[in-house]
């Protein structure tokens, strides 16, 4: 037996039972020994999907090439090409146009019956994100003898573009995701998961995704169970810009015009060399927290075709019940914009911009009526937030709400609608711990951010944990997370000390939620007043059906 070194743990060359025969060919598994001195195996860098190069660039993705002999599984794939890495997390090894590759983890020790598996999606926008055991490392939840799948899937350009037609589709990135779900459900049998105990999950982007999954009729089958955290199904579609073709095409080469046929700006985008593609992709700008750009690449409508995935709004599917009717968990932080704030006073003046401009508070997902009068539409939603007279420019946290409201929002709204159908569990993660006490504090907003949870979830090389109260709540959230994996019930065992709770479901007319803190509590709905203004304003104001809520 030989070690070679991994980043910040130990990789032992695995013995004969760890290597696994899959339809494409063997891998050899590598045992890791964590900081924390436990044991996993690691299968890393599988190809699930055939490098999507030259004519299958922007393409649905097609099976792997089969390889001969044993591959070693002892690194993860290249990351897919990224427009945005996001401030203080982990660097990938290795951007590559070949990225599609899958990761199991299991825990070390022999287990008789087969295990329940969670399916992670990361977040990023759809422009960021990537697999590397640096970013997401399952130690933690290996320990509750589950087996954890991470993957990549294609972003930005190479993920999101379309040519609005069957040219290129678009949404390649999702259908990545859709073709590693498959893959997991052929394969996991193989590694000692089941495969009908498949629990999907994802932060962000990547709760959106698991949305998408939920109302997609060609997802159903592959998992039983969701959880989606900050974001879901009802974020809606235009929270994400789109580039055309065209717009990438002659970003390019200015020659290109709407004459050209789609066909031929396939063509004239497949033949460019990927340094041309990745260097449009990363030049696309950044904002505080999220890409900004007309070169930002998000969810598209697609046209009817064999191949397409996105064909229909989310909304009218969650609320009829159209959906793939399983367990859902789903949450929010609790102060989601936090981030996008550096100080008191920059929410200060974007209160003032808030007060100039009252229609600037509409949501892109509500589309007014027309006829509709914009600036009573603007007051109604100031009023519920400052109060009649007020000003957002003196309320510096209502400022953050509201921006946090684009999270909290449409996680409530499918909360109280996918709760007519199905089991769901809402939670708001707001431990203040390590990993959000560099944040700005405003006075009387939230103090937890978007994606400040993770680090409770996974081992993050860049935000380590380490005080007791830290170390308690990754403990309670991962028995969380794996018993909804094992039992689709979060708390099964009221007499579990670690938990000493339990969870309750959603009622559609009584919304409460798990508040994650120092301790577990369970809570009311903290934006009656708030959500009760969104509902009138959509349903009153909004073109049905909602794009999203």
């Amino acid at each position: 037996m030989f070690c070679v070194y991994f980043g910040a743990f130990l990789i032992n060359s695995a013995f004969a039972d760890t290597i696994v025969d899959l339809p494409d060919g063997k891998v050899r598994g590598y045992e890791i020994t964590t900081n924390e001195n436990n044991r996993l195996v690691a299968f890393l860098g599988i190809p699930y999907a055939s490098p999507p190069l030259g004519n299958l660039r922007f393409q649905t993705p097609t099976p792997p090439n089969p390889w001969e002999g044993i591959r070693e599984a002892n690194q993860t794939g290249a990351a897919c090409i990224a427009t945005a890495h996001f401030p203080g997390d982990p660097e990938p090894r290795e951007e590559n146009e070949d990225c599609l590759y899958i990761n199991v983890y299991t825990p070390a020790h022999k287990i008789a019956e087969k295990l329940p598996v969670l399916f992670w999606i990361y977040g990023g926008g759809f422009v960021g994100g990537f697999s590397d055991y640096s970013f997401y490392a399952p130690d933690y939840l290996i320990q509750e003898d589950v087996i954890v799948v991470t993957f990549n899937y294609r972003l930005g350009i190479f993920g999101f573009m379309s040519t609005g037609d069957t040219e290129i589709l678009g949404n390649a990135g999702l259908k990545d995701q859709l073709f590693a779900l498959n893959w997991t459900k052929g394969n996991i049998g193989s590694f000692g998961g089941d495969p009908d105990k498949i629990t999907i999950f994802g932060q962000s982007a990547g709760g959106g995704s698991v949305g998408f999954h939920l109302t997609n009729k060609k997802s159903a089958g592959l998992f039983r169970a969701a959880i989606c955290q900050s974001g879901c199904s009802l974020m809606g579609m235009s929270a994400f810009s789109n580039p055309t073709a065209y717009e990438v095409a002659k970003a390019i080469d200015n020659s290109i015009s709407d004459k050209n046929s789609t066909r031929e700006i396939r063509e004239f985008l497949q033949s460019q060399p990927v340094e041309v593609l990745s260097s449009l992709n990363q030049n696309s700008g950044i904002g505080q927290r999220c890409p900004k750009n007309v070169l930002q690449s998000g969810i598209t409508m697609e046209v009817e075709d064999k191949d397409a995935y996105i064909t229909e709004l989310n909304f009218p599917l969650v609320q009829s019940g159209n959906i793939n009717r399983l367990p859902l968990m789903i949450g929010t932080t609790s102060e989601e914009s936090l981030g996008s704030f550096s100080s008191l006073q920059v929410a200060r003046d974007k209160g003032v911009d808030m007060d100039s401009d009252v229609t600037s508070l509409i949501p892109n997902d509500l589309v007014p009526l027309p006829g509709s009068n914009l600036t009573e539409i603007g007051y109604l939603i100031k009023e519920a937030y400052v109060g009649k007279g007020g000003k957002f420019a003196d309320n510096p946290n209502q400022v953050v709400e509201f921006s946090s409201d684009g999270f909290v929002r449409p996680t409530l709204k499918q909360a109280e609608l996918q709760s007519n159908y199905t089991p769901v569990y809402m939670y708001q993660f707001s431990f203040y711990g390590t990993k959000s006490e560099n944040r700005t504090i405003i006075p009387g907003a939230g103090k937890v951010a978007h994606a400040d949870e993770l680090a409770y979830l996974f081992k993050i090389s860049t935000f380590p944990i380490t005080t007791d109260a830290d170390l308690l709540t990754r403990q309670r959230m991962v028995r969380l997370w794996a018993n909804f994996a094992k039992t689709l019930n979060p708390t099964p065992d009221q007499s579990d000390p670690i938990l000493n709770i339990t969870w309750p479901q959603v009622n559609p007319n009584d919304i409460r939620y798990l508040d994650i803190d120092t301790s577990l509590t369970v809570k009311p709905n903290r934006k009656v007043k708030e959500y009760a203004m969104w509902n009138r304003v959509f349903y009153k104001y909004g073109t049905q059906p909602f794009i999203g809520f």
